[in-house]
């Protein structure tokens, strides 16, 4: 259901959350949750239900960690999905266009597989970082 589906990701943000705590007490500085979606190869629109989930999680989140909550990326939409949202981003409140980032990630598109990246050691997650970095 959306509402289980809203817990999970809920959930999965609490877990984000424990993290950015465990990694600013470490470092000493204020560490924030980056969201990024790789729109890579989708050609439909996801299902509505899973959309109001995840909106509805993003909305609770923003809630409970409102100073950590960083931009959100929506990474590699196809040519004309990325036009389309120039034209409307404009119409989005100010708070909401400086949180959302719609950007060209080829690295990422490159990638048949997330599993390299867990590697400190892969040369794929230094230019993925590296690649995030000058994204943001």
């Amino acid at each position: 259901t959306v509402k289980q589906m809203g817990e999970f990701f809920l959930y999965v943000k609490e877990i984000h959350n424990i993290v950015a705590d465990a990694r600013s007490m470490k470092s000493g500085r204020l560490c924030e949750v980056i969201f990024a979606n790789d729109i890579s190869g989708i050609r439909v629109p996801p299902d509505p239900r899973f959309s109001k989930a995840l909106t509805e999680s993003s909305k609770q989140y923003e809630k409970l960690y409102p100073s950590l909550a960083g931009p959100t990326m929506i990474l590699n939409l196809p040519f004309v999905l990325q036009a389309f949202i120039g034209l409307i981003k404009p119409l989005f409140p100010p708070t909401v266009q400086d949180r959302l980032k719609f950007k060209s990630a080829p690295v990422l598109a490159r990638l048949k597989e997330l599993t390299p990246l867990s590697s400190s050691n892969d040369r794929s997650r230094k230019a993925f970082l590296t690649e995030i970095k000058t994204l943001l």
